[in-house]
């Protein structure tokens, strides 16, 4: 077999199986943000503590309506509970933090985290509306990322 030949079959069987991983509800996190691995699409209403799939990232949600949050720059405290890895980085590559304060957050408002330092989540983005996540979800098979 020629090496075009066996890349075709290789590319295109890692195509069909991309499109068939995620027709049954499988999606993969490639960044440093959450565990790279595959997840499994799990339905049902978030919850604080499961991991959410936004459009088209991948985080914690730590925060539901109704919960207290308080930004400072050693982290995100949920409810006066400091939530874990949340601190702001020391370097921020240029990205300004949400204003450190205390918020409520409102009906179908949620405060989401990654677990690595350089995640874009919350720290930066503030309180994110419920219309931005797709579905919950729940880890299948994952790498243990180097910061931790």
């Amino acid at each position: 077999m020629s090496f075009e030949r066996a890349m075709l079959v290789i590319v295109s069987t890692l195509l069909l199986s991309f499109v068939t991983l995620t027709y049954v509800g499988v999606t993969a996190n490639v960044t440093d943000s959450e565990p790279i691995g595959l997840y499994a699409k799990a339905g049902g209403l978030p919850y604080r503590g499961c991991m959410v799939q936004l459009r088209p990232l991948i985080k914690h949600l730590a925060g539901v309506p109704g919960d207290i949050i308080q930004t400072t720059a050693e982290g995100s405290y949920i409810n006066d509970r400091l939530w874990p890895s949340s601190a702001i980085p020391k370097d921020t590559h240029g990205y300004r933090p949400y204003p450190f304060g205390t918020y409520i957050l409102g009906p179908h408002q949620y405060w989401i985290l990654g677990d690595g330092p350089d995640s874009l989540d919350s720290r930066y983005l503030g309180m994110v509306s419920a219309d931005v996540i797709a579905t919950t979800i729940k880890p299948l098979w994952t790498i243990a990322p180097d910061h931790k």
